[in-house]
């Protein structure tokens, strides 16, 4: 099933509240309008498992995680490429297995998922026009997780948003690791 409108009609924050009391699990996609007509629209991803925010990306090639962990040469680019493409497996989140391996620290899977989720979320708050579109039981790229995950709603408040964005709390992020089934 699909949902799909305005963000005119529904604004962000509602459409988060819909998809937490109801705990849904899928693929939202917002299009922003562009601001002239030359510019092409932007697209946001965002997955939800069960009501929570699991990974956000603007591109669906399942390598938005893997970018930004190279961008911040945490290990070296030969290891990295032996451990994601033939390592990992494709059940698992990509930033809990790193972190199983001891490639990653806890402190960098935050980091990581603020960059990764929060950050981007809190940013398309401000997007007034555009469309959205909700697909339910869509996948979950493992790719594009951390395995780290925040109820959608906590995002509808700014203050708390900003809080968030300086210390996550650890009773803010779920660290389970989503049933295989889901994915």
């Amino acid at each position: 099933m699909s949902i799909t409108g305005s963000l005119e009609d529904f604004s962000l924050p509602e459409i988060f509240q819909f998809i937490e009391k109801a705990h849904k699990t899928g693929l939202l996609t917002l299009r922003g309008l562009p601001e002239s007509q030359a510019m092409p629209p932007r697209v946001h991803y965002i997955w939800v498992h069960q009501g929570r925010i699991v990974a956000a990306a603007n591109r669906l090639d399942h390598q938005g995680l893997v970018s930004l962990i190279e961008q911040c040469q945490v290990v070296s680019d030969r290891v990295f490429d032996k451990l994601v493409h033939w390592c990992c497996p494709l059940d698992v989140p990509l930033g809990l297995y790193l972190k199983n391996q001891g490639v990653l620290q806890a402190e960098q899977l935050k980091r990581l998922f603020q960059i990764q989720v929060l950050q981007q979320v809190h940013a398309l708050l401000q997007l007034k026009d555009g469309e959205f579109k909700f697909d339910q039981n869509v996948p979950i790229p493992t790719r594009e997780m951390t395995g780290l995950s925040v109820p959608a709603v906590v995002l509808n408040q700014y203050s708390l948003i900003k809080v968030l964005l300086e210390k996550i709390d650890n009773s803010c992020l779920n660290f389970k690791l989503l049933p295989a089934h889901s994915y």
